[in-house]
């Protein structure tokens, strides 16, 4: 593929292009304008990568500032509270308890008024409804994928690798986006051609699972498994990010489709494999950074990293620690360049019976004393503190650009942990206990069997909570796993028949149903 000469977090200053959606006559009918289908467009290679560039833009927008989905994903149920600190952040109470009517349709106060319901006013958890701004990328996907063609009609010089690369991106961005929504709405229209009139059903989020998994499979090889330019690892599409998003669907189908649960946990063991043997070991391109440089993950574009949502304080819509939209915020509330640390207060704070569960006492683990304060991390109040995500080296004027890092989305040890947990899954103890322990190993931690679990699924369980603590995992992976209706491990659990009847999803914004006799909303909304 053609060198970048862009980085993506100058996008700004590129041409930006919009797709919009028709409100009232087409469902899910969203159209170029005309720039993108006339013959002034897809000449050459510039155009293509204009276009793809910002199908990029479009789903950060998507995931990171068009409502709290992170924050969704690791509040959720979670073993969190809100402190004395800040005791009107009723947000924080609501999501522990998974009390998703207050979060999505809390009556939002003026601004100025009523202080007991600051947090209505000031995180979005509404917005989270609206399934347009994914879709929008969905669309802009289908476009690229049928027009990079005309490329090579344009300019014979262009090769076939070059048009199969673009091809590549833009199913990858489709499918990351679906799995994104399958997560939040479960059941979600489906479609890949470009100018889709017709009205459409939701459809099984398994199925959409299969579906997308069907579309990785035949490009997954097209990609790189890793770019030239450090610029653009992470942020743009390579082998590795379809190799963790097609495991990651194929666990999350496996939680729902059991009777073919074995099979699907053959598929995400066989890709892991490819992965590490592959990706780590023989080209290379990943590894697993070790404990004492973790915050290069965070930065961006590690070599631990497979996929990630650029974020800079030289990026247009920078998302700062004050956004209230990542976890920083919550456990730094207006942290001070000075790091003076009698200033701070954090808004929120995990358990204590949680975090001594998950580092079980007496074991070591070299991750208690670089993300928390030793004095502080059980105090389950506004002293507590965790330093995962910041930017000590940043030293900018606005004490919220200490948070000036990128969103993980996937990255190795995630990858390898779900490896791990298939193999668990499928009896497979000694491999599952060697690919735990390569986290464990990097973490400075004692190693399975040796670290406080006797079940090796268990084991593996804990570590994920662990590892990803504060990258909105923590309420999917209940959910895919059903440790959500189970009380041993939710605190605050959901009964069994309302996660039948699809409770574990967000609400769907009912101009959904406008001009579409196929469309039903969900479990929050019917």
């Amino acid at each position: 593929m053609k060198s970048i000469k862009r980085h993506l977090f100058k996008l700004a200053t590129a041409t930006m292009l919009t797709f919009s959606f028709v409100s009232c006559d087409k469902f899910l009918n969203v159209e170029p304008v005309d720039s993108l289908s006339g013959n002034n467009f897809w000449k050459d290679v510039n155009d293509a990568e204009t276009f793809t560039l910002e199908i990029y833009r479009l789903f950060r927008e998507s995931a990171l500032l068009k409502g709290p989905y992170f924050i969704m994903g690791e509040l959720r149920n979670a073993p969190v509270r809100k402190t004395l600190s800040y005791p009107n952040r009723w947000d924080i109470q609501y999501a522990a308890e998974g009390n998703v009517p207050r979060l999505a349709y809390e009556v939002r106060p003026t601004p100025g008024t009523d202080a007991n319901r600051f947090w209505t006013y000031n995180v979005e958890w509404d917005i989270l409804d609206d399934w347009t701004p994914f879709y929008k990328v969905i669309q802009g996907s289908n476009i690229l994928f049928e027009n990079i063609d005309r490329l090579a009609k344009n300019d014979p010089s262009i090769s076939s690798n070059i048009i199969q690369a673009y091809q590549a991106e833009a199913v990858y961005m489709r499918c990351l986006s679906y799995f994104f929504l399958i997560r939040l709405y479960g059941d979600v229209p489906y479609y890949t051609n470009a100018n889709n009139s017709t009205p459409l059903p939701r459809l099984d989020h398994v199925q959409v699972a299969k579906n997308c998994i069907a579309e990785l499979e035949k490009i997954k090889d097209k990609l790189p498994w890793t770019y030239e330019e450090p610029a653009n690892r992470g942020v743009r599409a390579m082998r590795g990010s379809v190799l963790a998003l097609m495991m990651n669907l194929y666990m999350w189908m496996a939680g729902f489709d059991e009777p073919n649960e074995t099979s699907y946990y053959q598929k995400v063991d066989a890709l892991g494999d490819e992965l590490v043997q592959q990706g780590m070991n023989s080209a290379q391109a990943y590894e697993l950074i070790p404990l004492n440089r973790m915050d290069e993950i965070f930065q961006g574009r590690s070599r631990e990293t497979l996929f990630e949502i650029p974020n800079s304080v030289n990026y247009q819509g920078f998302v700062s620690a004050n956004s209230r939209k990542m976890i920083p915020f919550y456990v730094l509330d207006g942290f001070m360049v000075n790091l003076n640390q009698d200033k701070v207060n954090s808004e929120l704070a995990y358990s204590p019976e949680y975090l001594k569960e998950i580092y079980p006492e007496g074991v070591a683990d070299g991750r208690k004393g670089v993300w928390f304060d030793d004095s502080n991390w059980l105090s389950g109040d506004g002293k507590f503190r965790f330093y995962k995500f910041l930017n000590f080296e940043f030293k900018g004027a606005n004490s919220a650009e200490n948070y000036g890092n990128s969103i993980t989305i996937f990255r190795m040890a995630e990858s390898i942990l779900l490896q791990a947990e298939a193999n668990g899954k499928l009896g497979n103890e000694e491999k599952a206990a060697s690919l735990l322990n390569l986290v464990r190993a990097r973490a400075e931690a004692t190693l399975y069997p040796g670290n406080g679990y006797d079940n090796i699924n268990e084991a593996i369980y804990y570590e994920r909570c662990k590892e990803l603590m504060g990258e909105g995992w923590y309420f999917f992976d209940i959910v895919r796993s059903k440790k959500i209706i189970d009380i041993k491990y939710v605190s605050r659990p959901m009964s069994y028949s309302m996660f039948q009847a699809g409770a574990w999803t967000w609400p769907i914004d009912r101009k959904a149903l406008t001009n579409n006799p196929y469309m039903k909303l969900n479990y929050w909304n019917q």
